[in-house]
């Protein structure tokens, strides 16, 4: 198990150039910058997303007042509530318009023909064990994994079993190779 502070997360910019991320954790897959990848994104005003051709994107609003995403040819994906995830084609061109004032999300991305994940936001204590790895991120209040202490806004990347204990919200994927 390997727990990842906030201050640790790897400050960047967003594929397209239009907004700022943080890397938590990812893997590579041969040929690609990634097989997936858990990322913070802020998104400060209405802008496109980027694209990522053949990738499966969960969206996890965290915080601010939510927005709407406007998928090309789809309709539109209303992320109007904090600690929901949303899944949608990354490679689906999509703009985001916010809905009151600047956002905070949490983004797994999986490289659709290498991995997918099934994620879910606990909030209570509960035992997952998972023979991929089972990644966790603290979306609100304090966590405790395997006995170790997460505050708001940290990860841990883990495989096996975790025993998890939380008095908040936690983001919790298990990850399958495909």
């Amino acid at each position: 198990m390997k727990i990842i502070r906030h201050h640790e997360f790897r400050e960047g910019r967003w594929r397209n150039g239009m907004g700022v991320s943080w890397d938590i954790a990812s893997a590579s897959t041969e040929g690609e910058d990634f097989g997936w990848r858990l990322a913070i994104a802020r998104i400060d005003a209405d802008v496109p997303f980027s694209v990522y051709p053949g990738v499966d994107r969960i969206f996890t609003l965290f915080e601010g007042g939510g927005l709407d995403l406007d998928l090309e040819e789809t309709g539109t994906l209303a992320c109007h509530s904090l600690y929901v995830p949303h899944p949608f084609p990354g490679d689906v061109p999509a703009r985001c318009r916010l809905r009151a004032g600047p956002c905070r999300a949490l983004n797994l991305f999986t490289r659709r023909e290498s991995w997918s994940a099934a994620v879910e936001v606990v909030t209570s204590s509960t035992d997952i064990t998972h023979d991929g790895p089972i990644l966790l991120f603290a979306l609100f209040g304090a966590a405790e994994v395997n006995g170790a202490a997460l505050a708001t806004g940290d990860a841990v990347v883990a495989e096996g079993r975790v025993s998890v204990r939380t008095q908040g919200s936690l983001f919790t994927a298990m990850l399958s190779p495909v």
